[in-house]
């Protein structure tokens, strides 16, 4: 039988785990996501509840793993799920093909699509934080749908750092490496980095990591820069959007943040940029780019990158930052260097500062089919902030079913 989240929750606090329940909650507290949400203790006790009714040997802490598969793929192709969200989902999927103690089956099906959506004030660029659900509204393939979860946490966030080495113009200099020190020093604890390079290929130079010393050290170690080499943007956003699901935050925000000197150029990788942008979507990060503003950078674009348009109607290959950043709901922001830091300082500030939102799709097919999202704001919130910008993702990728007879446990 398939349990929803509101029956799932109901179960917990209901029969033999009733007891237990009144132990572990706040006086005067129901069961729901926002409960599990703020007491993360609680929860876990609650799911080993859950686990032993239903005789499951699996550990709470393991059930909360990033790396839990969902009928054998990873959670990653859902963007960064709230804990409250989440919790159910682990809980759900480690049920999946396991008896309950009356003989039934659980088989939950969490096809939750989560949505970062950021909003400032157009002419002053001030982040405006005072909205609620009502202010959005939410649309898949034209269709309307029902927002189930809305929220403006400061969620954890796991940053790829991806710093282009190619080309005559240096986008990682030492004034901008110090810029970025400084900004990923405003960081919370819990957050973490991990930091690419590419050029004719793709290097992870710092595994995910919380260590800040650690960071500042791989950050000024990273690789000198390569002028002969092309910048592949194809393979080094292929290749980050891969390395994401090593993210130790499953219910936190994931962003790669491309720090290069173009928007655009000509790309001969062997991944194609609907490729790339396809793994970039399955990882549910954002990504934004700082290109770093220069005469040269300028010269550098005009050669290099304005090919691009032309090569996409004749079908060559092709790589374009602004298109990545735009489909996920990112920014992307010129800087000269001595302007660096208090660009990527606000830009690492703005990722903790966007509305979650998420809601069931309509349509519960699980084609393997690319949706496009639209998120619209009320009237109402122009006439009290005046003019606004939005900024969120354009898609997602529905999961497909794997064919009778070849899925997993």
């Amino acid at each position: 039988m398939h349990i929803e989240t509101d029956s799932l929750l109901n179960r917990i606090r209901s029969g033999s785990w009733q007891k237990k329940w009144a132990q572990i909650k706040p006086a005067g507290a129901g069961v729901s996501g926002d409960y599990f949400g703020r007491n993360r203790v609680r929860a876990v006790e609650a799911v080993e509840v859950y686990s032993r009714s239903c005789k499951l040997k699996v550990p709470a802490n393991e059930i909360l793993s990033p790396m839990t598969k969902l009928e054998g793929r990873t959670m990653r192709r859902i963007t960064s799920l709230p804990i409250s969200l989440l919790l159910l989902t682990f809980v759900c999927v480690i049920a999946h093909g396991q008896s309950t103690s009356d003989g039934q089956v659980l088989k939950v099906r969490t096809d939750l699509v989560n949505i970062d959506a950021l909003v400032k004030q157009k002419q002053t660029g001030r982040i405006i934080g005072n909205l609620n659900k009502d202010d959005f509204t939410v649309f898949e393939d034209g269709l309307q749908q029902t927002i189930s979860y809305f929220s403006q946490e400061k969620l954890p966030v796991s940053i790829v750092l991806l710093v282009d080495r190619a080309g005559c113009i240096n986008a990682f200099n030492d004034q901008i490496r110090a810029a970025t020190i400084k900004a990923f020093s405003q960081l919370k604890a819990e957050d973490e980095v991990a930091i690419m390079t590419f050029s004719n290929k793709v290097s992870l130079a710092q595994p995910f990591t919380r260590d800040r010393q650690l960071i500042t050290d791989k950050i000024m170690a990273v690789e000198k820069q390569h002028s002969s080499e092309q910048h592949y943007f194809n393979a080094g956003m292929y290749e980050a959007a891969t390395y994401m699901s090593k993210a130790a935050n499953p219910a936190g925000r994931r962003a790669i943040i491309v720090l290069t000197s173009l928007e655009a150029s000509i790309d001969f990788s062997k991944i194609s940029e609907k490729e790339a942008l396809e793994a970039v979507l399955e990882s549910g990060a954002i990504v934004s780019g700082v290109l770093v503003k220069t005469v040269g950078g300028r010269i550098e674009q005009g050669i290099r990158g304005k090919p691009t348009s032309i090569l996409r109607h004749i079908g060559l290959r092709s790589g374009s930052l602004k298109m990545f950043v735009t489909e996920t709901g990112g920014e992307l922001i010129s800087a000269e260097p001595e302007k660096m830091e208090a660009t990527l300082s606000r830009m690492v500030n703005h990722l903790s500062m966007s509305y979650s939102l998420a809601y069931l799709p309509t349509n519960s097919a699980r084609d393997g089919k690319r949706r496009q999202i639209r998120v619209q704001l009320s009237p109402e919130v122009e006439k009290r902030e005046g003019k606004t910008v939005l900024i969120t993702r354009r898609s997602y990728i529905m999961p497909k079913d794997a064919a009778p007879g070849t899925g997993t446990n």
